[in-house]
């Protein structure tokens, strides 16, 4: 029997919204559509501003106008990440938009967060062992992956646009503004402790930064259309043309990821130093993430022998 669900992804900077079409263990993603809310933005002292909230409900009204089009009712699904989950006004925020959109937010935690977010990784990109990295506006979640399987997993309180928002003046950060940024990022990764200290020559990035970074290697650094993996070393070096601060640099930017201009800096300073912090050589990007993960994971709880298709 053919059912179709719509995912809706309540994030830090965008909220997104994914269309499945699912026929016994095989699934279809038919639609993608995305707003820009940049909740983060609207949070004080861990407080989500009222303002933040309404403006969160208008893009998910939005999405919901587009789901009903698809997908009934009780199929249109809505869960939010560290959006919500990081906030100390979470119950009103949940109440607030429930009330204006009839969609109850389901709040991940952000260990499962991360683990449902390998599980949309791994049915799009062969992972036998190696980090993924999922950059989200508020937070980055990081799997350990060995033989397939995720064996350590964590959610880190940073992510591109708090890191923006907090410590940056203008679009790109000054050289103080950049130091500053690498002791919160390095002081963040250096809890992560999996006991033995091995290098991983993988990582798989999933998540609106990381896509990003392979849009600007496709158009700074050549990297074929339709080659999803890299060399580590491109972020680096794609980091540094942006130093530069040249109006060329900065259009073609624009052109290749215009709604990153604010978050992009500091989201490839999260991805540099994850790749320095792993020993990471090369870099794989996956079109898939949590939200196939959550569909599966949690809507329809399905095992390991399903497959999806991009289908868009």
């Amino acid at each position: 029997m053919l059912m179709t669900h719509a995912v809706i992804d309540l994030g830090s900077n965008s909220v997104r919204l994914s269309i499945y079409e699912c026929q016994g263990t095989r699934i279809q993603k038919t639609f993608d559509e995305k707003q820009i809310a940049g909740l983060s933005s609207y949070v004080t002292d861990d407080v989500l501003e009222t303002a933040g909230i309404e403006r969160a409900c208008v893009a998910l009204n939005h999405l919901k106008g587009i789901a009903s089009k698809f997908a009934a009712p009780d199929n249109i699904h809505l869960f939010a990440s560290a959006s919500l989950r990081n906030v100390r006004n979470r119950d009103e925020a949940v109440h607030m938009i429930a009330r204006e959109t009839a969609l109850i937010p389901d709040v991940l935690e952000g260990d499962e967060e991360a683990a449902l977010g390998f599980v949309g990784v791994s049915k799009l990109v062969d992972c036998d062992s190696g980090i993924m990295i999922d950059i989200g506006g508020a937070s980055t979640e990081l799997v350990l992956f060995q033989g397939g399987k995720a064996v350590n997993l964590v959610s880190l309180p940073m992510g591109c646009l708090n890191l923006s928002v907090k410590y940056v003046g203008e679009i790109i950060p000054n050289g103080p503004e950049r130091r500053r940024i690498k002791e919160v990022i390095r002081a963040q990764l250096s809890k992560v402790d999996w006991g033995k200290k091995e290098r991983y020559p993988l990582l798989v990035g999933t998540g609106g930064t990381l896509r990003a970074a392979l849009k600007l290697s496709h158009a700074l650094l050549d990297l074929p259309a339709t080659e999803h993996k890299m060399p580590a070393g491109h972020i680096k070096r794609i980091t540094k043309l942006l130093r530069k601060n040249e109006n060329n640099i900065f259009l073609m930017v624009y052109k290749a990821v215009p709604e990153r201009l604010m978050t992009i800096s500091t989201g490839l300073m999260i991805l540099q130093e994850a790749i320095e912090r792993f020993g990471c050589k090369t870099l794989s990007v996956s079109h898939f993430g949590v939200r196939e993960g959550y569909l599966v994971g949690k809507i329809l709880s399905m095992e390991d022998d399903y497959v999806i298709n991009a289908g868009i």
